[in-house]
């Protein structure tokens, strides 16, 4: 039985994960968006509001706005008559490397869903949220809507059809998420990515991909670890985010396994093991190194989440 209004939560992510360019993607246990969506007899989605950090760069425009993008394809796939209200809560901040328009793109095409009589299937919901990734940033990636709507660590195993593997990472991967005050929009990320690379780097990424993937599904840390080494992207971005490799560099001597560049910046990622380092020491670490430069650094000691979800009915 469809609903008529629903609330739904929808999570921040790491996309690329080292060596996975527009294929892997992590889900984050926070920070999360929130959208609101209620049916109404008038065709198409109107966009009430947005609220929350940094919602004064969401536009209310339904033709641009990334939920709402999501949110008419999904209507438009199940061939619906009816249209829906949306509000939106920001709890990601725009241009920070943490999935914001996917988390919202996501968010969209998963409450729209609640609303059908035939709900769609997953990979539908993933190819609906990447049009309104499009919107945001001019390319129909899903690498964080992936894992947004399925939660977890997520591989696109293709485009065209969509089809996404989710795997649940090791209990013990815990995630620091630091957002230096920079602001790096993805459409401009993407004008950095290199048209052509040598053979040998091509060689590189596969092989890093590859293991990682093995990593997540053993529960190797160790694996994982040294599988995280993108040698294509991230130096391509890098100067986007002033600082980079001295912010990995200090969450490495702080204990994280792992270091890379979240998404397209300027979110910098850390890996490590709960069991054994305590994930605020990383943050503290990175958050010094900014803040010696005279930037103010915000940072989330997490884990790897669940996908949307439902939090009323």
């Amino acid at each position: 039985m469809s609903l008529d209004r629903a609330t739904v939560r929808s999570p921040s992510s790491i996309a690329n994960v080292g060596p996975g360019f527009d294929v892997f993607g992590i889900a984050l246990n926070e920070p999360y968006d929130t959208i609101e969506v209620r049916k109404t007899s008038e065709p198409g989605v109107h966009v009430e509001s947005v609220s929350g950090m940094g919602s004064y760069a969401v536009t209310l425009d339904n033709t641009k706005n990334t939920a709402a993008v999501a949110a008419s394809q999904v209507l438009r796939m199940a061939k619906v008559d009816f249209g829906i209200t949306m509000k939106i809560n920001k709890g990601i901040r725009p241009a920070s490397g943490m999935g914001s328009s996917g988390a919202s793109a996501a968010g969209g095409a998963y409450a729209a869903n609640q609303l059908l009589d035939r709900p769609l299937d997953m990979n539908s919901l993933i190819l609906a949220a990447s049009y309104g990734e499009e919107a945001s940033s001019g390319s129909r990636h899903a690498d964080n809507a992936g894992p947004a709507l399925m939660g977890g660590f997520t591989i696109i195993r293709s485009y065209e059809p969509m089809d996404v593997i989710r795997i649940d990472p090791p209990r013990n991967l815990g995630i620091v998420a630091t957002l230096p005050e920079f602001a790096v929009s993805t459409r401009d990320a993407r004008k950095k990515v290199p048209k052509s690379v040598p053979i040998h780097d091509v060689i590189h990424q596969i092989g890093h991909a590859s293991s990682l993937a093995v990593g997540m599904v053993r529960g190797d840390m160790g694996l994982i670890a040294r599988s995280i080494n993108d040698i294509i992207i991230e130096p391509a971005r890098a100067p986007l985010v002033p600082h980079l490799k001295e912010a990995e560099r200090a969450a490495m001597n702080a204990g994280a396994i792992a270091s890379f560049l979240g998404g397209s910046g300027p979110c910098i990622a850390a890996f490590y093991d709960t069991d054994k380092v305590n994930g605020v020491d990383i943050a503290a670490a990175v958050q010094r190194f900014y803040e010696g430069h005279g930037v103010e650094c915000f940072c989330w000691v997490t884990s790897w989440g669940e996908g949307c979800r439902v939090v009323n009915k």
